[in-house]
């Protein structure tokens, strides 16, 4: 094992304490709410925080995804779910009251139910109707990432997901879903050139092969999504499979061919209404790494709504090009992690 001092990974779950209130007893109303929204196979939607502040009422949706049957779907995208589960898991451990508990090992059934026998898991569970990139295995966003976080804290019995959170059958199978976890994530990482390098945004659930989603996310090498996914393995055993795995794609994030030095991903203010602006500017001493790359090489593009494919971010439309993130320092923090445990 690594020191974990540094690990990007760390943090990444704590979306839930911003939902935190001013006393146990206003989370508890708020918790009490959150179960009312809570499907019957355990997961949530995206809704955020807002929809706790009220009861669901019983007859509106509860999610705005349905798959066959009109079964409406949980999902694990911009953090549902596991948000709603470490903040269960908190009012719970402070509040003692069961149905906390109950409400927290649902949803954990939910996201061990939801992964595929090859080990990753899609945005969405029951499955989408039709051909749709949500039943692709997702990295996009740190989903998977944040799901293989929280089970690993829960299996390191770290708070709050200690004591008798989960049960000890939950416990158990939590060990396995990781190792599979890691083992889809070794066989999706892309071979440039006969050298592993990272992953896509999305993936094949059984050939693993990288895939696209909506129009403007083609299928790429991503240096966003790729930076927790080699994190999280940096947080596990490093096993020769593991450690090869890493090496390769810090090799990646390293490469002069991949980082772009003394340049920064700036983004548009919000009030500002200047179509040409570039949010890619020469900064001393800044690197900056592109959200997606081609597959067969280390060329950043971009694209738009009518998903040609671009290498000049000016190419496409201005609601794309800063209505999106194209490009940040994803790299720095990893490799500042690598070189702190001797991964150089």
């Amino acid at each position: 094992m690594l020191s974990q001092s540094g690990n990007p990974i760390y943090g990444e779950l704590d979306n839930y304490k911003s939902w935190l209130g001013s006393s146990l007893a206003a989370d508890q109303t708020r918790a009490d709410n959150m179960i009312t929204w809570q499907m019957p196979h355990g997961g949530f939607y995206k809704f955020g925080v807002s929809k706790y502040a009220s009861a669901w009422n019983g007859s509106s949706a509860r999610s705005e995804w349905t798959g066959a049957g009109g079964v409406e779907l949980g999902t694990i995208d911009n953090d549902a779910t596991v948000t709603e589960l470490m903040f269960l898991a908190d009012v719970y451990q402070r509040s003692g009251d069961s149905k906390y508990r109950d409400a927290a090992r649902a949803a954990l059934e939910f996201l061990l139910t939801m992964q595929y026998e090859t080990g990753g898991w899609p945005q969405v569970y029951p499955a989408r109707t039709g051909t749709t990139y949500s039943n692709y295995v997702t990295f996009n966003d740190g989903a998977m990432a944040r799901v293989l976080i929280l089970l690993d804290k829960a299996q390191r019995v770290e708070a709050p997901l200690d004591g008798d959170l989960f049960s000890e059958d939950q416990r158990a199978r939590i060990a396995t879903a990781i190792d599979k976890g890691v083992d889809f994530i070794l066989q999706a990482q892309i071979v440039q050139a006969d050298a592993k390098t990272v992953w896509c945004a999305q993936h094949d659930p059984v050939t693993y092969a990288a895939r696209p989603a909506r129009s403007y996310e083609l299928e790429s090498k991503s240096g966003k999504e790729s930076m927790l996914v080699t994190a999280f393995l940096m947080s596990q055993p490093q096993t020769e499979a593991v450690e090869s795995a890493v090496r390769a794609a810090l090799a990646w994030y390293r490469s002069p061919a991949v980082k772009v030095a003394d340049t920064a991903y700036v983004k548009r203010s919000s009030s500002s209404s200047d179509d040409s602006y570039n949010p890619i500017q020469s900064k001393s001493g800044s690197t900056m790494w592109y959200r997606f790359y081609n597959l067969g090489d280390d060329t950043g593009f971009f694209s738009g709504r009518d998903g040609v494919k671009q290498y000049d971010i000016m190419a496409i439309e201005a609601e794309r090009r800063y209505g999106y993130e194209w490009g940040g320092d994803y790299g720095t923090s990893l490799i500042n992690y690598a070189n702190s445990v001797g991964y150089y």
